[in-house]
């Protein structure tokens, strides 16, 4: 009966480190991790993840959502 409440509460220790191990890691992979793989690619993946990360930054900037207002308000002609 022992070896069975022993099992149990490993069982147990065991389930709860996996549980805060998973909860800690969802976020990213950090940002040094990020800038090494920048690195490892080739100049034109650069420049398309750039595009990707401008296109997603400006489409939640709300004050460039429609354009530039000003320029918008009196176009250069």
């Amino acid at each position: 009966m022992a070896a069975v409440i022993w099992l149990v509460a490993f069982v147990l220790l065991i389930a709860g480190w996996r549980r805060t191990r998973r909860a800690r890691r969802r976020g990213s992979i950090g940002t040094a991790a990020v800038g090494t793989m920048y690195d490892w690619l080739n100049e034109d993946k650069q420049r398309a993840v750039d595009v990707i990360v401008q296109e997603r930054a400006g489409a939640r900037d709300p004050e460039d959502k429609d354009g530039n207002l000003p320029e918008l308000e009196r176009p250069r002609t």
